[in-house]
């Protein structure tokens, strides 16, 4: 494993720069050159405003719940019999649940467990799933080894983002803008399209590493590191587009210096306030957990009210907790793991729910180029770029597959575009089908670099 370990010579530095340039600059700045002419503007956002008189009955949600998580179950164990990750069977329920098949054979059974006030709690349920897990991933994450990644994780999860978003923006100047809604301007819609295509699904990454026991290893961090860097500034980017959309009051800019204080206030304040808790009251476990606690949802709604979404509040609380405190132990495991474990999936099968197969009748053309950049553009700013820095052909290719699993990010992205009305519904199941075959492909395609 030692080619994943960071150059710390002159030589290596020079070539984490040429990598750097030539793989994050230079795509960037040929996006930043073809989107110079697209004409920027707001854009008309559909109606989002509740529908009025929507009711939430208990006995239908608690219904809806039994149904949805023994259906991504059931089809989360039969992928993972196939060698899958079990997010391809629980997105695949939450299909089979959806309109394109449970609602077509039984529409008004489906619209009496799935409607309006049941789908609004099961997304409360399933962001609850969300946030958890990745606390549990922050605070287990191994800090010494994040540290041995060095300035590689910065460069190719920089890399991993440029070449890929450069892709999409192509991609939506030509064969896309034949879909682009009539209300969204062209400029924010080509930069969401180079988004939606770049991004990585850090959630989904860690629990295929965790399945395949690659969690604890070298390559395993260096791609949870690399994928937070991309994740991360994969928000920052979005964050333009919803400025640009003529949505976000406070622009990038502030979006930026918010998240970058608030990560310095975690660290520095409270980070040692946590510690010294743990340490006074450490015969008093379930007072600890219970800041703790706090301290985990606090966090995520702090970056959710900034604008980059409540699951890297969650992992940074995560990874400023006391690692040494029983208490931090006793919440993961009698709290947030079982919780997690019927959460998670309410989440993968929302993202069927809200898919409708039928309207990528109209689409199914695009579907090939999409995949297409959306694997080779990660496999090109990724693997190219880490055998630039040092690494060795078999994992610099491992990596790039890696970074190419998409699912839970995507989603999260893909639903902002549809808030916003940059994204029309059926471009956004195009790209779900994409999630779903790039993040199917992780595992052979990984398997077949030797990459495990």
């Amino acid at each position: 494993m030692t080619s994943t370990r960071p150059a710390t010579t002159g030589r290596g530095a020079v070539r984490h720069g040429l990598a750097y340039a030539g793989f994050a600059v230079l795509p960037a700045a040929v996006a930043a050159w073809v989107l110079r002419g697209e004409p920027p503007g707001g854009v008309v956002r559909p109606g989002l405003a509740p529908a009025p008189g929507v009711q939430l009955d208990a006995a239908h949600l608690l219904l809806a719940v039994v149904l949805v998580v023994v259906a991504a179950r059931v089809a989360g164990g039969l992928a993972e019999r196939l060698g899958q990750p079990a997010v391809i069977g629980e997105i695949a329920a939450g299909v089979l649940l959806g309109p394109s098949a449970f609602g077509s054979v039984t529409p008004g059974l489906r619209e009496e467990l799935f409607g309006p006030g049941a789908l609004l709690a099961l997304g409360v349920l399933a962001q609850l799933g969300v946030v958890f897990f990745m606390f549990t991933v922050g605070a287990e994450l191994r800090l010494p080894l994040l540290r041995a990644c060095g300035s590689r994780a910065v460069v190719l999860g920089h890399t991993g983002i440029a070449v890929p978003f450069l892709g999409g923006v192509l991609l939506a100047v030509g064969p896309l803008a034949a879909v682009r809604p009539a209300g969204a301007a062209a400029l924010p819609y080509a930069m969401f399209c180079g988004i939606a295509l770049s991004v990585t699904a850090f959630p989904v990454l860690a629990r295929i590493l965790a399945e395949r026991g690659m969690d604890g290893t070298r390559m395993g961090t260096l791609s949870l590191a690399t994928a937070g860097v991309s994740d991360l500034t994969a928000w920052c980017l979005l964050a333009v587009v919803v400025a640009t959309a003529g949505t976000s009051p406070g622009g990038p800019a502030g979006t930026l210096v918010l998240a970058l204080g608030f990560c310095a206030v975690m660290w520095l304040l409270v980070r040692p306030a946590l510690r010294w808790a743990a340490a006074v009251a450490a015969a008093r476990t379930g007072a600890v957990a219970v800041v703790v606690l706090a301290t985990l949802l606090a966090s995520a709604a702090a970056t959710d009210a900034i604008g980059v979404q409540p699951i890297f509040g969650a992992f940074l609380a995560g990874v400023i907790v006391p690692r040494d405190s029983p208490a931090v132990a006793e919440l993961v495991e009698r709290v947030l793991r079982p919780a997690t474990w019927w959460l998670l999936p309410v989440f993968f099968a929302m993202v069927g729910l809200r898919t409708d197969i039928g309207a990528l009748s109209a689409t199914a053309w695009l579907l090939p180029p999409v995949i297409a950049v959306a694997v080779g553009g990660k496999v090109l700013g990724v693997a190219v770029p880490g055998l630039v820095t040092g690494m060795a052909p078999r994992p610099a290719l491992a990596l790039g597959v890696l970074m190419s699993c998409r699912g839970l990010t995507e989603i999260i992205v893909l639903q902002v575009g549809l808030s916003i009305g940059v994204l029309p519904t059926e471009l956004f199941t195009c790209f779900v089908v994409m999630a779903l075959v790039t993040t199917a492909a992780t595992g052979p395609l990984l398997t077949l670099t030797g990459g495990d």
